[in-house]
């Protein structure tokens, strides 16, 4: 029992300030959605579907620099410090190429991105203005996030939160200035600016590290390379990138429904996201101290670290799901101006108090098994849940059963559910294998 006090306390220790960071993250688009829907409620559905291609190519990139932190830990944990800064150097590097690549592909696309999908021309069209401008700002997005994982393998995670809910202060002064003028493009140049100024004071915090030459920030090392990188970030980022691309893919469902089915999606989306970004934190917290345990060849340890941040973020995600049923009303009022869409949503947020529980489980216990190094485990169940079961139980719960963006969300709960049940048992399945292992070990 002593080890799991303490076990329990550096988690929630690292875990606080990370989740801050994360919901610092969301805190951006809370803001530019609450502000265009009380300054120019009309164009909320431009907004959503301009953000809707951008949100699959960015969370694909965060997926891809996923080895940044789990192989800084790994290295800190085996005693070779130079391998953290060598995964930061590289991850910007990753970064840049990812921005670059996200850009061709929404050039390369066209108006297309969005009609191919069934979205009305006079919806796509302001759109991908909107969209276009978002489009450079996923390099400065990856390059914070680099940042921020390796102070995260650091156990140092309280810079990365600090400098986050300072880009929010800016967007949201941005926002209040920009948007009663421009709408939708306005606030997407905010986070475009938000994000430049975020990027800047992380990468200027890092190089001037007092201990950043020990951590090799400032001097090449050979390891890890690219392609160790890329060995853990691949599998995360096309996992990601099916889950962020199913959840996009739903909103676009909801515009086939019309200007208000869109507008109501996208704010349950972006409620379930802020709390979202707490399991993120807690994932977090979990793959750092899994892979350190990992890195010192602590099974128990690993174990022990997997099933803590598991519970403690079901715990979490119940008590989240109180509180939204509790203040519904007010929650719907806070984000648009137009009192019909407030009591729709109003209406709606149950669901999206269902749907958090197993979301924030399934995100956590991922994490967790790539920290174990069971990198490609994760991406075929999500790609399972989330591109084979989400979309086509949304479009028959949402278009051909009538149910409209009830139906959208209910597909989100029940993939969610299958996602987290899947990867609670691989988890077991390893603690079971390990202890097998150490039996045969025995003399």
């Amino acid at each position: 029992m002593s080890q799991v006090g303490p076990s329990v306390s550096k988690l929630l220790r690292l875990a606080w300030p990370v989740a801050l960071a994360r919901l610092g993250i969301m805190g951006m688009g809370v803001v530019d959605v609450m502000v265009v829907g009380q300054f120019a409620p009309a164009e909320l559905p431009y907004q959503a579907l301009g953000w809707a291609p951008i949100n699959v190519l960015t969370v694909a990139g965060i997926g891809l620099l996923t080895g940044v932190q789990v192989l800084a830990a790994r290295g800190l944990g085996a005693g070779q410090p130079t391998e953290a800064g060598a995964a930061w150097r590289r991850g910007l590097g990753l970064s840049l190429a990812a921005g670059v690549l996200a850009a061709l592909l929404v050039l390369g696309a066209g108006e297309q991105l969005l009609t191919t999908f069934g979205i009305a021309p006079e919806l796509a069209r302001p759109a991908l203005r909107v969209t276009h401008i978002l489009m450079l700002s996923v390099p400065l997005q990856l390059m914070y996030v680099t940042s921020a994982l390796f102070l995260e393998a650091l156990q140092r995670p309280l810079a990365a939160t600090l400098a986050m809910w300072s880009a929010n202060v800016i967007n949201l002064v941005l926002n209040l200035i920009l948007v009663p003028k421009l709408g939708a493009v306005g606030s997407a140049w905010c986070t475009v600016g938000a994000r430049f100024s975020l990027a800047a004071v992380m990468l200027v915090y890092i190089w001037r590290l007092r201990d950043a030459e020990s951590f090799g920030v400032r001097r090449p090392a050979a390891q890890p390379s690219y392609g160790a990188l890329l060995r853990v970030g691949t599998a995360a980022a096309i996992s990601h990138a099916a889950e962020a691309g199913a959840f996009s893919g739903t909103t676009l469902l909801a515009g086939r429904q019309g200007p208000d089915a869109v507008a109501a999606y996208q704010v349950l989306l972006n409620v379930l996201s802020i709390v979202f970004m707490v399991s993120l934190g807690m994932s977090s917290a979990t793959a750092v101290l899994t892979a350190d345990s990992v890195g010192r060849r602590d099974e128990a340890g690993a174990t022990r670290a997997s099933y803590q941040g598991v519970l403690l973020n079901c715990g979490f995600m119940v008590v989240a799901a109180l509180v939204l049923l509790g203040f519904s009303g007010p929650i719907s009022r806070a984000y648009t101006a137009n009192l019909a869409l407030a009591a729709t949503l109003s209406s709606l947020m149950w669901l999206a108090a269902l749907a958090m529980v197993p979301d924030g489980v399934q995100v956590v216990a991922a994490s967790a098994l790539r920290a174990r190094g069971d990198a490609w485990f994760p991406t075929w169940s999500h790609l399972v849940a989330y591109v084979g079961v989400m979309p086509p139980l949304a479009y028959w719960l949402g278009e051909a059963q009538g149910r409209g963006v009830a139906g959208l969300v209910l597909a989100i709960f029940w993939s969610s559910v299958l996602s987290s049940a899947v990867l609670c048992s691989r988890l077991w399945w390893l603690h079971l294998k390990t202890l097998r292992l150490e039996q045969t070990r025995e003399p």
